[in-house]
Protein backbone atom coordinates (compact mmCIF):
# COMPACT_ATOMS: atom_id res chain seq x y z
CA UNK A 1 0.00 0.00 0.00
CA UNK A 2 1.46 3.66 -0.62
CA UNK A 3 1.87 5.84 1.91
CA UNK A 4 0.26 9.23 1.64
CA UNK A 5 2.66 11.68 1.09
CA UNK A 6 2.68 14.20 4.05
CA UNK A 7 3.62 17.70 3.12
CA UNK A 8 5.95 19.61 6.43
CA UNK A 9 7.03 22.58 6.29
CA UNK A 10 10.33 23.32 8.18
CA UNK A 11 11.62 27.01 9.54
CA UNK A 12 13.78 27.21 6.62
CA UNK A 13 10.69 27.29 4.04
CA UNK A 14 9.28 30.40 6.30
CA UNK A 15 12.03 32.00 6.15
CA UNK A 16 12.62 31.79 2.76
CA UNK A 17 9.31 33.03 1.93
CA UNK A 18 10.05 36.51 3.53
CA UNK A 19 13.18 36.32 1.55
CA UNK A 20 11.41 35.77 -1.40
CA UNK A 21 8.61 38.23 -0.69
CA UNK A 22 11.29 41.53 -1.04
CA UNK A 23 10.49 41.97 -4.87
CA UNK A 24 6.57 41.29 -4.00
CA UNK A 25 6.24 43.52 -0.59
CA UNK A 26 8.10 46.56 -2.31
CA UNK A 27 5.45 46.59 -5.33
CA UNK A 28 2.68 46.15 -2.62
CA UNK A 29 4.18 49.06 -1.15
CA UNK A 30 4.14 51.30 -4.08
CA UNK A 31 0.40 50.52 -4.62
CA UNK A 32 0.60 47.42 -6.76
CA UNK A 33 -2.71 45.27 -6.41
CA UNK A 34 -1.75 42.26 -9.06
CA UNK A 35 1.71 41.43 -9.15
CA UNK A 36 1.75 38.40 -11.57
CA UNK A 37 5.29 36.05 -11.81
CA UNK A 38 6.06 34.14 -14.97
CA UNK A 39 8.22 31.38 -15.93
CA UNK A 40 8.75 28.23 -18.11
CA UNK A 41 9.81 25.08 -18.21
CA UNK A 42 11.04 22.81 -20.83
CA UNK A 43 13.19 24.79 -23.16
CA UNK A 44 16.06 22.20 -23.16
CA UNK A 45 14.48 19.20 -23.82
CA UNK A 46 14.70 16.88 -26.99
CA UNK A 47 11.08 16.06 -26.95
CA UNK A 48 7.64 18.06 -25.87
CA UNK A 49 6.68 20.97 -25.70
CA UNK A 50 7.81 24.58 -24.17
CA UNK A 51 5.51 24.95 -20.86
CA UNK A 52 4.62 28.50 -19.45
CA UNK A 53 2.96 29.72 -16.57
CA UNK A 54 1.69 33.36 -14.85
CA UNK A 55 0.62 33.47 -11.59
CA UNK A 56 -1.03 36.71 -9.39
CA UNK A 57 -0.37 34.94 -5.81
CA UNK A 58 -2.96 36.50 -2.87
CA UNK A 59 -0.81 38.47 -0.30
CA UNK A 60 -3.76 37.38 1.87
CA UNK A 61 -2.99 33.52 1.91
CA UNK A 62 0.70 33.22 1.56
CA UNK A 63 2.22 29.82 0.29
CA UNK A 64 4.85 28.70 2.11
CA UNK A 65 7.66 26.28 0.85
CA UNK A 66 7.85 27.82 -2.88
CA UNK A 67 11.12 27.60 -4.45
CA UNK A 68 12.95 26.90 -8.09
CA UNK A 69 10.75 23.94 -8.88
CA UNK A 70 13.98 22.60 -9.67
CA UNK A 71 14.99 22.29 -6.40
CA UNK A 72 11.57 20.55 -5.36
CA UNK A 73 11.11 16.70 -5.23
CA UNK A 74 8.26 15.97 -7.50
CA UNK A 75 6.05 15.14 -4.87
CA UNK A 76 6.35 18.33 -2.98
CA UNK A 77 5.97 20.24 -6.57
CA UNK A 78 2.60 18.61 -7.08
CA UNK A 79 1.23 19.32 -3.82
CA UNK A 80 2.13 23.11 -4.71
CA UNK A 81 0.96 22.69 -7.73
CA UNK A 82 -2.69 22.19 -6.26
CA UNK A 83 -2.40 24.61 -3.32
CA UNK A 84 -0.93 27.41 -5.92
CA UNK A 85 -4.50 26.80 -7.92
CA UNK A 86 -6.92 26.80 -5.08
CA UNK A 87 -5.44 29.97 -3.33
CA UNK A 88 -3.68 32.26 -5.92
CA UNK A 89 -5.68 35.23 -7.25
CA UNK A 90 -5.44 33.93 -11.06
CA UNK A 91 -2.95 31.54 -13.21
CA UNK A 92 -2.54 30.56 -16.37
CA UNK A 93 -0.67 27.83 -18.41
CA UNK A 94 0.57 27.71 -21.53
CA UNK A 95 1.87 24.52 -23.62
CA UNK A 96 3.68 25.69 -27.12
CA UNK A 97 3.59 22.90 -29.28
CA UNK A 98 6.86 21.49 -31.24
CA UNK A 99 5.74 22.88 -34.31
CA UNK A 100 5.48 26.35 -33.06
CA UNK A 101 9.21 26.38 -31.49
CA UNK A 102 10.65 24.63 -34.93
CA UNK A 103 9.06 27.40 -36.84
CA UNK A 104 10.68 29.99 -34.95
CA UNK A 105 13.11 28.95 -32.26
CA UNK A 106 12.77 28.24 -28.48
CA UNK A 107 13.91 31.57 -26.85
CA UNK A 108 10.87 33.07 -29.41
CA UNK A 109 7.95 30.66 -28.94
CA UNK A 110 8.89 30.68 -25.01
CA UNK A 111 8.27 34.63 -24.87
CA UNK A 112 5.10 34.21 -27.16
CA UNK A 113 4.13 31.71 -24.73
CA UNK A 114 4.68 34.28 -21.61
CA UNK A 115 2.84 36.81 -23.07
CA UNK A 116 -0.31 35.05 -23.85
CA UNK A 117 -0.44 33.57 -20.41
CA UNK A 118 0.43 36.98 -19.01
CA UNK A 119 -2.67 38.29 -21.29
CA UNK A 120 -4.72 35.22 -20.28
CA UNK A 121 -4.92 35.95 -16.27
CA UNK A 122 -7.97 37.90 -14.91
CA UNK A 123 -7.77 39.79 -13.18
CA UNK A 124 -5.43 41.57 -15.30
CA UNK A 125 -1.66 42.13 -13.64
CA UNK A 126 -0.49 45.44 -13.00
CA UNK A 127 3.35 44.44 -13.09
CA UNK A 128 4.99 40.84 -14.41
CA UNK A 129 7.96 39.58 -12.79
CA UNK A 130 9.91 37.33 -15.41
CA UNK A 131 12.13 35.19 -14.94
CA UNK A 132 15.40 36.17 -16.99
CA UNK A 133 13.65 37.21 -20.32
CA UNK A 134 12.26 40.51 -21.17
CA UNK A 135 9.34 40.30 -23.77
CA UNK A 136 9.85 42.54 -26.55
CA UNK A 137 7.29 41.03 -29.33
CA UNK A 138 5.32 44.14 -31.01
CA UNK A 139 2.49 42.11 -31.40
CA UNK A 140 2.20 41.81 -27.72
CA UNK A 141 4.42 44.77 -26.06
CA UNK A 142 1.56 47.40 -26.12
CA UNK A 143 -0.99 44.83 -24.23
CA UNK A 144 1.82 43.39 -21.48
CA UNK A 145 1.91 44.93 -18.32
CA UNK A 146 4.97 46.87 -16.52
CA UNK A 147 7.41 44.43 -16.85
CA UNK A 148 10.58 43.11 -14.53
CA UNK A 149 13.01 40.92 -15.42
CA UNK A 150 14.31 38.89 -12.26
CA UNK A 151 17.92 36.57 -13.34
CA UNK A 152 17.38 33.38 -11.47
CA UNK A 153 13.97 35.04 -10.37
CA UNK A 154 12.20 31.51 -9.64
CA UNK A 155 14.69 31.69 -6.62
CA UNK A 156 14.63 34.95 -5.41
CA UNK A 157 10.31 35.63 -6.25
CA UNK A 158 7.51 34.09 -4.61
CA UNK A 159 5.21 34.53 -7.69
CA UNK A 160 7.83 33.73 -9.87
CA UNK A 161 8.48 30.66 -7.97
CA UNK A 162 4.86 29.77 -8.15
CA UNK A 163 4.40 30.04 -12.03
CA UNK A 164 7.47 27.89 -12.50
CA UNK A 165 5.68 24.94 -10.15
CA UNK A 166 2.83 25.19 -12.62
CA UNK A 167 4.53 25.41 -15.33
CA UNK A 168 7.07 22.61 -14.93
CA UNK A 169 4.39 20.21 -13.11
CA UNK A 170 1.60 21.17 -15.87
CA UNK A 171 4.30 19.68 -18.84
CA UNK A 172 5.49 16.39 -16.53
CA UNK A 173 1.69 15.48 -16.54
CA UNK A 174 1.78 16.12 -20.69
CA UNK A 175 4.68 13.88 -20.64
CA UNK A 176 3.56 11.32 -18.80
CA UNK A 177 0.52 11.29 -21.16
CA UNK A 178 2.73 10.70 -23.97
CA UNK A 179 4.01 8.25 -22.52
CA UNK A 180 1.22 6.04 -23.02
CA UNK A 181 1.11 6.38 -26.62
CA UNK A 182 4.65 6.17 -27.09
CA UNK A 183 5.98 3.51 -24.26
CA UNK A 184 9.01 2.48 -25.77
CA UNK A 185 10.76 6.43 -25.37
CA UNK A 186 10.12 6.20 -21.27
CA UNK A 187 9.10 10.30 -21.51
CA UNK A 188 7.75 9.20 -18.21
CA UNK A 189 10.75 9.38 -16.70
CA UNK A 190 13.03 11.52 -18.48
CA UNK A 191 9.98 13.84 -19.39
CA UNK A 192 12.14 14.24 -23.01
CA UNK A 193 15.32 15.86 -21.69
CA UNK A 194 18.74 14.14 -23.06
CA UNK A 195 19.39 11.15 -20.91
CA UNK A 196 21.34 8.22 -21.98
CA UNK A 197 17.97 6.04 -22.23
CA UNK A 198 16.21 8.96 -24.75
CA UNK A 199 19.07 8.67 -27.08
CA UNK A 200 18.77 5.08 -27.04
CA UNK A 201 15.08 4.95 -27.73
CA UNK A 202 15.49 7.15 -30.65
CA UNK A 203 18.37 5.65 -32.06
CA UNK A 204 16.17 2.31 -31.64
CA UNK A 205 12.60 3.68 -32.83
CA UNK A 206 13.61 6.92 -34.44
CA UNK A 207 11.63 10.07 -33.33
CA UNK A 208 8.33 10.99 -33.01
CA UNK A 209 5.61 13.51 -34.10
CA UNK A 210 6.36 15.10 -30.21
CA UNK A 211 10.40 15.72 -31.03
CA UNK A 212 12.06 18.39 -31.98
CA UNK A 213 13.71 17.77 -34.93
CA UNK A 214 16.26 21.29 -34.72
CA UNK A 215 17.52 19.68 -31.18
CA UNK A 216 18.62 16.25 -33.07
CA UNK A 217 20.72 17.06 -35.88
CA UNK A 218 24.19 15.85 -34.23
CA UNK A 219 22.69 12.67 -34.54
CA UNK A 220 22.50 12.26 -37.97
CA UNK A 221 19.08 10.58 -38.46
CA UNK A 222 17.31 9.59 -41.34
CA UNK A 223 18.44 7.18 -44.15
CA UNK A 224 17.25 6.10 -47.63
CA UNK A 225 13.91 4.39 -47.66
CA UNK A 226 13.58 1.41 -50.11
CA UNK A 227 11.57 2.03 -53.05
CA UNK A 228 10.15 -0.39 -55.84
CA UNK A 229 11.53 0.20 -58.95
CA UNK A 230 8.46 -0.33 -60.67
CA UNK A 231 6.63 2.16 -58.58
CA UNK A 232 5.25 4.82 -60.96
CA UNK A 233 5.87 7.21 -58.26
CA UNK A 234 9.91 6.53 -58.22
CA UNK A 235 9.87 5.80 -62.28
CA UNK A 236 8.68 9.65 -62.01
CA UNK A 237 11.08 10.83 -59.53
CA UNK A 238 14.04 9.33 -62.02
CA UNK A 239 12.83 10.92 -64.61
CA UNK A 240 12.96 14.38 -62.73
CA UNK A 241 16.17 13.41 -61.61
CA UNK A 242 17.73 12.99 -64.73
CA UNK A 243 15.70 15.93 -65.79
CA UNK A 244 18.13 17.95 -63.13
CA UNK A 245 21.10 15.92 -64.30
CA UNK A 246 21.02 17.84 -67.38
CA UNK A 247 20.39 21.14 -65.96
CA UNK A 248 24.13 20.55 -63.69
CA UNK A 249 22.37 19.40 -60.69
CA UNK A 250 24.12 16.42 -58.69
CA UNK A 251 22.38 13.81 -56.49
CA UNK A 252 22.84 13.45 -53.08
CA UNK A 253 19.73 11.80 -51.50
CA UNK A 254 17.07 9.98 -53.11
CA UNK A 255 13.55 9.20 -50.53
CA UNK A 256 15.19 10.59 -47.56
CA UNK A 257 13.34 9.49 -45.35
CA UNK A 258 12.79 10.17 -41.15
CA UNK A 259 9.85 8.32 -38.85
CA UNK A 260 7.24 10.91 -38.22
CA UNK A 261 8.22 13.77 -40.77
CA UNK A 262 8.16 11.23 -44.14
CA UNK A 263 10.06 11.75 -46.83
CA UNK A 264 11.89 13.97 -49.74
CA UNK A 265 11.73 12.58 -52.91
CA UNK A 266 14.98 14.43 -54.00
CA UNK A 267 18.32 16.10 -52.74
CA UNK A 268 20.21 17.71 -55.40
CA UNK A 269 23.04 19.98 -55.60
CA UNK A 270 24.22 22.53 -58.03
CA UNK A 271 27.10 24.87 -56.73
CA UNK A 272 26.64 26.30 -53.26
CA UNK A 273 22.25 25.74 -54.08
CA UNK A 274 20.60 23.06 -52.49
CA UNK A 275 17.07 21.63 -53.64
CA UNK A 276 14.72 19.61 -51.97
CA UNK A 277 12.61 18.36 -54.93
CA UNK A 278 8.73 16.61 -54.36
CA UNK A 279 7.86 14.77 -56.94
CA UNK A 280 3.92 14.10 -57.82
CA UNK A 281 2.83 12.00 -61.35
CA UNK A 282 -0.68 12.28 -62.64
CA UNK A 283 -2.22 10.86 -65.89
CA UNK A 284 -5.16 13.57 -65.86
CA UNK A 285 -4.22 16.73 -68.28
CA UNK A 286 -4.73 18.87 -64.90
CA UNK A 287 -1.63 17.06 -63.58
CA UNK A 288 -0.11 20.41 -62.08
CA UNK A 289 -3.25 21.61 -60.52
CA UNK A 290 -3.56 17.74 -58.90
CA UNK A 291 0.30 17.93 -57.94
CA UNK A 292 -0.25 21.62 -56.47
CA UNK A 293 -3.67 20.66 -54.39
CA UNK A 294 -1.77 17.15 -53.26
CA UNK A 295 1.15 19.26 -51.46
CA UNK A 296 -0.60 20.55 -48.52
CA UNK A 297 0.18 22.94 -45.64
CA UNK A 298 1.16 20.31 -43.39
CA UNK A 299 2.94 17.82 -46.03
CA UNK A 300 5.27 21.12 -46.97
CA UNK A 301 5.77 22.00 -43.08
CA UNK A 302 7.46 18.51 -42.72
CA UNK A 303 9.19 18.24 -46.38
CA UNK A 304 10.98 21.90 -44.80
CA UNK A 305 11.67 20.59 -41.10
CA UNK A 306 13.19 17.80 -42.17
CA UNK A 307 14.69 19.77 -45.22
CA UNK A 308 16.67 22.18 -42.27
CA UNK A 309 17.77 19.26 -40.41
CA UNK A 310 18.86 17.18 -43.53
CA UNK A 311 20.69 20.32 -44.55
CA UNK A 312 22.30 20.90 -40.78
CA UNK A 313 23.12 17.28 -39.90
CA UNK A 314 24.83 16.58 -42.99
CA UNK A 315 26.79 19.44 -42.90
CA UNK A 316 25.73 20.78 -46.12
CA UNK A 317 28.44 23.95 -47.89
CA UNK A 318 25.22 25.73 -49.01
CA UNK A 319 24.53 29.74 -49.63
CA UNK A 320 20.96 29.15 -51.37
CA UNK A 321 17.92 26.46 -50.13
CA UNK A 322 15.03 25.70 -53.00
CA UNK A 323 12.17 23.82 -52.37
CA UNK A 324 10.42 22.37 -55.75
CA UNK A 325 7.16 20.71 -56.68
CA UNK A 326 8.10 18.91 -59.58
CA UNK A 327 4.67 17.93 -61.29
CA UNK A 328 4.74 15.07 -64.01
CA UNK A 329 2.11 14.17 -66.10
CA UNK A 330 2.26 10.53 -67.44
CA UNK A 331 0.94 9.01 -70.44
CA UNK A 332 -1.80 6.33 -71.46
CA UNK A 333 1.44 3.76 -71.39
CA UNK A 334 2.42 5.42 -68.02
CA UNK A 335 5.14 7.22 -68.94
CA UNK A 336 6.31 10.89 -68.39
CA UNK A 337 6.27 13.20 -71.28
CA UNK A 338 5.64 16.61 -69.61
CA UNK A 339 7.13 18.05 -66.25
CA UNK A 340 6.28 21.83 -64.88
CA UNK A 341 8.57 22.97 -61.81
CA UNK A 342 6.82 25.43 -58.84
CA UNK A 343 8.83 26.81 -55.88
CA UNK A 344 7.04 26.27 -52.44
Amino acid sequence: MTRKYTFRLSDKDYARYDIMNEHEDQLLAKGYQFIAGVDEAGRGPLAGPVSVAACILDPAKPIYGLNDSKKLTEKRREHLFEVIKANCLAYQMVLIPVEEIENSNILTATKKGMAKAILGLDPKPEIALIDAVRLDNPKFIDKLPAQRSLVQGDAISNSIAAASVLAKVSRDQYMREQAKFYPEYQFENHKGYATKAHYEAINKFGVTPIHRLSFLHKLKLGAEKQTSNKATGHQAEQIVTNDLERKGYQILEQNFWLSSFGEIDIIMKKGNRLIFVEVKARQNYDFEDLGIAALDQKKQWKIKRLAEYYFSSRKIDADEIIFLLATARLNDEGQVDKIKYYDF
